[in-house]
């Protein structure tokens, strides 16, 4: 079993990019923006892997190269699964270059930042008012049209996630109110929401059953 004390093992790694991860939740709260990637960097992919090559030819060959040429391979591609299986692959080269960068130097202690930027996230509308009344002072500032849409995207996730931490009914009603207000965006009133929920559950049902369907590949 590997040693993950040993500078260059894969634990130490993951351990300091798993600390890393939970210092940008904590600073950041989960993110949900759009990928950005596609065919237009195909070209820049391709020189990319040719540097590589060329390098490896010369003997000059650096991690530098091999993760450039993965990172825009990953950016050339906009099919999810697709560009997912080259983040990933992206990610292990990142892994295997601090690995070597261990080995080489001895491992040291991940530097977590926990300052540096503000946490930011959507509240309720009367949260401020809250705040004031409580003796504090609140900074706030009215999302824009174009960020508003993600704001309530990632709201989703930490109320659904809140519930299924803990499982109080009462996360429920916080999902909902973020919900109406994702559909309010679509221009769908809780009623009309309501009523599409409703046609749904007549034509395919509910989850009354409790009905588990077996997948087979």
């Amino acid at each position: 079993m590997e040693n993950d004390d040993v500078p260059g093992s894969l634990g130490k790694v993951l351990r300091d990019i798993a600390t890393e991860r939970e210092a940008q939740d904590r600073m950041w709260g989960v993110q949900d923006f759009p990928h950005g990637s596609g065919p237009e960097f195909t070209e820049r992919a391709e020189e990319a892997k040719r540097q590589c090559t060329e390098a490896w030819s010369r003997g000059e060959l650096t991690w530098r190269h091999i993760l450039t040429e993965e990172f825009f391979e990953a950016l050339a591609e906009s099919e999810p699964a697709a560009l997912r299986t080259e983040l990933v692959q992206t990610a292990a080269v990142a892994v295997k270059w601090i690995q070597s960068l261990d080995r080489r130097n001895g491992a040291v202690v991940h530097p977590v930042g926990e300052g540096g930027g503000r946490t930011e996230k959507l509240v309720r509308d009367r949260i401020p008012e809250i705040v004031q009344a409580a003796g504090r002072v609140p900074e706030t500032r009215v999302a824009n049209p174009g960020e508003y849409a993600s704001l309530l995207r990632t709201k989703l996730y930490e109320e659904a996630g809140e519930y299924t931490v803990s499982g109080d009914p009462a996360e429920l009603s916080d999902l909902l109110e973020v919900i109406h207000a994702l559909g309010a965006l679509h221009g769908m009133t809780p009623d009309e929401l309501e009523e599409r929920r409703s046609a749904k559950a007549a034509e395919r049902g509910g989850f009354t059953n409790r009905v588990v369907l077996r997948l087979h590949e």
